[in-house]
């Protein structure tokens, strides 16, 4: 009786981790997908408030950011960053002649606290290796969104894309959008853990049916 109190046990667990399991996992790919979804719909809004004659005015060299085309580009990223408190980085890139490295036009938040040895400030033609975020560079073709939580050396984050197109429509440039992706990636840990808790509720209830099954207890002679 012992033995099937055990089983039993074990099974409640096994199905308890499951449905932990499955809950957290909807919890992750519903916030997931919307964030994705909101970031496309920001990064596509601010890229229309972009005038491409004066983004392509912008030098391509450190001093560009002096230049009055770089300060009028700048403050309007930094306006969209204001109207929408969730986002940490705003910023306009542009193609090179390698492909998948892109290089920086403005850049909304050089700020002194990002500013370290191993978080340089994007300045005007600094390059970036786009060559591990696809939706990126896919970006000049239409609005698009990282389908998974990025890292590199400004932080944790998930990016919203949209191209800056000039008056004839063609793109010239990509906008991105960067949210701290800190309490989605929580999500997506307590996905993992249930995961694993699941797959131990599992195991321990395997090994005691097998326990009631195969081993026997021993007769008297």
């Amino acid at each position: 009786m012992r033995r099937f109190l055990w089983v039993f046990l074990a099974l409640f667990l096994s199905w308890a981790g499951l449905a932990v399991f499955i809950f957290n996992e909807y919890r992750f790919r519903d916030a997931f997908n919307q964030t994705r979804k909101d970031l496309m719909a920001i990064a596509s809004n601010a890229a229309l408030s972009i005038d491409t004659a004066t983004l392509l005015a912008v030098p391509l060299e450190e001093t560009g950011d002096s230049s009055p085309a770089y300060r009028e580009i700048f403050g309007k990223l930094s306006l969209i960053k204001q109207t929408n408190s969730s986002l940490k980085y705003v910023y306009i890139m542009m193609a090179t002649q390698e492909p998948g490295i892109l290089q920086y036009v403005v850049d909304a938040d050089p700020a002194p606290q990002i500013i370290t040895a191993n978080c340089p400030r994007a300045l005007p033609g600094d390059k970036y290796d786009a060559r591990k975020l696809p939706e990126l560079l896919s970006a000049y073709n239409g609005p698009a969104a990282d389908k998974k939580i990025t890292a590199d050396s400004w932080g944790v984050f998930i990016s919203g894309y949209a191209p800056v197109r000039d008056s004839g429509g063609r793109p010239v440039a990509i906008l991105g959008v960067d949210m701290d992706a800190a309490g989605i990636a929580k999500l997506q840990k307590n996905v993992r853990i249930s995961l694993l808790s699941a797959l131990g509720a599992s195991c321990m209830f395997l090994i005691s049916l097998f326990g009631i099954l195969i081993i026997r207890p021993k007769r008297g002679i």
